[in-house]
């Protein structure tokens, strides 16, 4: 009996030290599952307002946005894990943002899904900030991921 148990551990020692221990990490597959939703969600405001641009149709009002762009140009996408979607026109541009608190700082998963979408995006077109628009800083106990439109020359 003991020569049995002996040789299935060493078998399992054996597999162990040959193909290594794999976890799953829970952080990363909500960090991805919230980075395709908001790429996703980036992904349908762009098109409704690019849309709305080529039917000869100008950029929406920033109050009245919603009403400009949805239905007639899609849907406006759900919000991700307790963020809302906003929209801007201001002097450097225009931009949709996908913001709100954060509920463990800056080590919230939220922040890090927002981060990783810059590679997803054009250079100078998404940024993650604390605030909408491209302001405020590092993300804190906020959150803002902007996506510009247009955007004047810095």
């Amino acid at each position: 009996m003991n020569l049995i148990q002996a040789i299935f551990a060493l078998a399992l020692m054996g597999m162990v030290v040959a193909g290594g221990i794999q976890y799953v990490n829970p952080s990363a597959m909500t960090k991805s599952r919230l980075a395709s939703q908001a790429d996703a969600g980036f992904s349908v405001l762009e098109g409704a307002y690019r849309s709305r641009q080529a039917s000869g149709g100008t950029a929406p009002p920033a109050d009245g946005w919603q009403a400009a762009l949805f239905p007639a140009f899609g849907t406006l996408p759900a919000a991700v894990s307790g963020l809302s979607w906003s929209y801007g026109v201001q002097a450097g541009g225009i931009w949709f943002c996908l913001s709100g608190p954060l509920s463990r700082g800056a080590a919230d998963p939220v922040t890090g899904a927002l981060t990783s979408l810059a590679s997803r995006r054009p250079e100078g077109l998404y940024e993650v900030t604390r605030s909408c628009g491209g302001a405020g800083g590092e993300p804190a106990e906020t959150v803002a991921a902007t996506l510009w439109m247009q955007r004047a020359a810095r």
